[in-house]
């Protein structure tokens, strides 16, 4: 069995294992599932001006355009 055979075996192990599974990715792989991405022509930049941290930390309507959680 090869090194690289080896590995795969011990991450399906783990995999199979494990109660959860959380797989961090690149930003393609939104745009390769037809999700828009932020920086591409056309991406989610064009569509939004983004918040100043200083006016989101003084600005509760600002907070709560942006999805801020506390009442």
């Amino acid at each position: 069995m090869t090194k690289v055979s080896e590995k795969l075996n011990q991450l399906r192990n783990f995999i199979d294992q494990s109660n959860y599974l959380v797989v961090f990715t690149g930003a393609g792989i939104s745009t390769e599932s037809g999700i828009p991405d932020f920086r591409s022509p056309g991406g989610i930049w064009t569509k939004y001006r983004p918040i100043d941290f200083r006016d989101f930390c003084a600005s509760e309507e600002k907070r709560r355009a942006a999805g801020d959680p506390q009442p």
